[in-house]
C-alpha cells in the first residue's frame, strides 16, 4: 500500500483554501467614496479621489494593517515574504499582515463584525473572496483601487482583461491586486493506466467524464471514480460555460440582480446527469461543509480517481509530493513505471464542461482598500498593492503562491515558462493558466448582492437531489424562489 501521508498533508493545507460565505456586512459610513453610477448599476461610474498626496504629507512612516486568511503552506509564506519585501523596499509605509482565519468566510465574518460594531477596529487592507464583490460595492466599504491606479498613472490594461472584468462592478475595478484561481479537474494518472485509459487525455466534457468514470469502475480501479463535493461554483461554471445566466440583468452585470433564473431545462439536465452518475455508483458525493477534506481523502484512500477543485490546490499537492515525483514523471512524458511504485500520480486537466473544456470565469480573492481608514493609510495601502502589481512580485504569487498570473507580462518570463515545464507545481497549474488565457471578459460570472443566500440555496438543492433522492424539479424551483426573495429584500434595503 503506498504511503498516504504526503497527500494527507496537502489535503489539510488545501482545506484552508475552501471558502464558504456569510451575509454582507453593514457599513457605518455613508458610501461617500464609493464609485457611483445611475443607481441601477448602469452607465459609467464616477471614481472617488485617491488621496495619494496624503502619504507624502505624513510626518513619518505610516502604519497599515492587512487582514487575510484562507491560505496556508507555500501560499501563506508568499504572503509573508511579500509583506517583508515591501517593508524593506521603502521607508514611507510599515505594513503588518494578520492571518484572520482558515477560510475566506472566516475572514469575512470578522470583517463583517468589525464593520457592524463601528469601533474603529477595521483593517486598512483586507483580502476577501470575489463573491463578496457586489456587497462590498453596494455597502460603500471600500475605496475602488482603480481610482488609485488612475491617480498613480498605472496602466490598468497590464492586468488580464478577464480578471479585470471579473473583479469589477459598473466597469470599476475594486481590488488593487487579485489572487486568481479557477476550477480544474485533478486526477490520478496511475488509475488511468490501470484502467487502460490514456493518462494524458482526461475528460474534456461531461459525457467523457461519465465514460471514463465507467471505465475506471469496470476495471475495479476505484469504487466511486468521481469525488464530487457539492459546489455552487462548479454548477455555476457549467451553466456560464454555455452562456446561461443564473440571475437577471445579464447576470447582475448590467444592473442589480433582482430575480434568480437557474430553474432551467439546462439545470435540470445537469442534475439529471449527476443523479444518473450517482445511481450508477460513479459519484462519491460530499456535502459542502466548511473546512471539510473528505473529498480529498477519498483520493488519498484511492476510493476515487478524480475530483473538481480550485487550481490553487495544485501547489499544495506539489509541495506535499516534493521529492517523490518529478515534473517530468508526472507531466506530458508520464513515466508509467510509477504505477508500480506510486499509488498517486497527480494530473490536472481543464475544467470539464458541458460541451468543451476550460469554460470558466476567474475566481479567487482580491485585496481591497478600506475607505474608513485615514487618507494616509489609504494611500499607503495602494503603495503595497502597486508593489504587488510589479511583474516580479506578481510572478512570485504564481511561482510560489499557486495563484494564476494576472499581470500580462508574467507569462512571457523565461523562469515562468520553465516552471510550467520543469516543476511539478507548474505542471499542475498550467491547465488553469490556459483556461485563464481563454476566459471571455464578457462572461465574468454573476454579481449577486446576497451571494451567500444563492450559494446556500443552490447547494442545498443539489445535496437534496444527490444525497436525499429529492425530485429535481421542485428542488430547483424552491431554491430559485428563495433566492429571488433574498434578491428582492436586498434590492429594497
Amino acid at each position: 500500500m503506498p504511503s498516504r501521508r504526503p497527500l494527507a498533508l496537502a489535503v489539510l493545507a488545501t482545506a484552508a483554501l475552501v471558502a464558504a460565505c456569510s451575509d454582507p456586512p453593514s457599513s457605518g459610513n455613508d458610501g461617500a467614496q464609493t464609485a457611483t453610477g445611475d443607481g441601477e448599476g448602469n452607465g459609467e461610474a464616477t471614481l472617488p479621489e485617491c488621496p495619494l498626496d496624503a502619504l507624502d504629507d505624513a510626518s513619518g512612516p505610516v502604519a497599515v494593517t492587512l487582514w487575510y486568511g484562507g491560505i496556508g503552506g507555500s501560499t501563506e509564506q508568499t504572503m509573508e515574504d511579500m509583506v517583508a519585501g515591501f517593508n524593506a523596499s521603502q521607508d514611507q509605509v510599515e505594513l503588518t499582515a494578520s492571518n484572520q482565519g482558515g477560510s475566506f468566510a472566516e475572514v469575512f465574518r470578522k470583517f463583517e463584525s468589525a464593520a457592524s460594531a463601528d469601533t474603529g477596529q477595521l483593517p486598512d487592507l483586507v483580502m476577501l473572496e470575489n463573491i463578496q464583490l457586489q456587497a462590498i460595492a453596494d455597502r460603500g466599504l471600500m475605496l475602488p483601487a482603480q481610482a488609485c491606479m488612475e491617480a498613480a498613472d498605472y496602466d490598468i490594461t497590464d492586468i488580464e482583461p478577464a480578471v479585470r472584468s471579473a473583479f469589477s462592478v459598473n466597469d470599476v475595478l475594486y481590488p488593487g491586486y487579485m489572487n486568481v484561481s479557477s476550477q480544474v479537474l485533478y486526477y490520478n494518472k496511475s488509475h488511468w493506466v490501470k484502467a487502460g485509459l490514456d493518462p494524458e487525455a482526461p475528460p474534456q466534457t461531461l459525457d467523457e467524464l461519465r465514460e471514463q468514470a465507467r471505465a475506471l469502475k469496470q476495471a475495479g480501479v476505484s469504487d466511486k471514480p468521481l469525488a464530487f463535493k457539492v459546489s455552487h461554483a462548479v454548477f455555476e461554471n457549467w451553466l456560464s460555460g454555455e452562456g446561461i445566466d443564473v440571475v437577471d440583468n445579464d447576470n447582475g452585470q448590467s444592473g442589480l440582480a433582482t430575480e434568480a433564473k437557474f430553474d432551467l431545462p439546462e439545470s435540470n439536465e445537469l442534475l439529471t446527469f449527476l443523479q444518473g452518475m450517482n445511481d450508477e455508483g460513479l459519484l462519491n458525493v460530499f456535502a459542502n461543509t466548511e473546512g471539510s477534506i473528505d473529498h480529498f481523502l477519498s483520493l488519498v484512500q484511492q476510493q476515487s480517481s478524480m475530483l473538481i477543485e480550485t487550481s490553487t490546490a495544485g501547489i499544495t499537492i506539489a509541495d506535499a509530493l516534493s521529492g517523490q515525483i518529478t515534473a517530468a514523471e508526472a507531466g506530458v512524458d508520464f513515466d508509467e513505471s510509477l504505477v508500480d511504485r506510486q499509488g498517486l500520480v497527480p494530473g490536472t486537466g481543464e475544467f470539464p464542461g458541458v460541451a468543451s473544456a476550460g469554460q470558466v470565469h476567474p475566481g479567487g480573492a482580491g485585496f481591497f482598500i478600506v475607505n474608513a481608514s485615514e487618507p494616509a493609510q489609504q494611500a499607503a495601502s495602494w503603495r503595497f498593492l502597486e508593489y504587488m502589481l510589479r511583474p516580479e512580485n506578481a510572478k512570485a504569487w504564481h511561482l510560489n503562491g499557486g495563484y494564476l498570473p494576472i499581470v500580462k507580462s508574467v507569462a512571457d518570463e523565461p523562469d515562468v515558462q520553465a516552471f510550467w515545464a520543469d516543476d511539478l507545481g507548474g505542471v499542475l497549474l498550467k491547465p488553469a493558466v490556459d483556461q485563464l488565457g481563454k476566459a471571455d471578459p464578457d462572461e465574468p460570472g454573476p454579481l449577486i448582492g446576497p451571494y451567500p443566500d444563492f450559494t446556500t440555496e443552490l447547494q442545498d438543492a443539489i445535496e437534496a437531489v444527490l444525497l436525499n433522492d429529492a425530485d429535481i424539479g421542485p428542488s430547483l424551483a424552491t431554491a430559485e424562489a428563495n433566492v429571488t426573495a433574498s434578491l428582492e429584500r436586498y434590492a429594497g434595503e
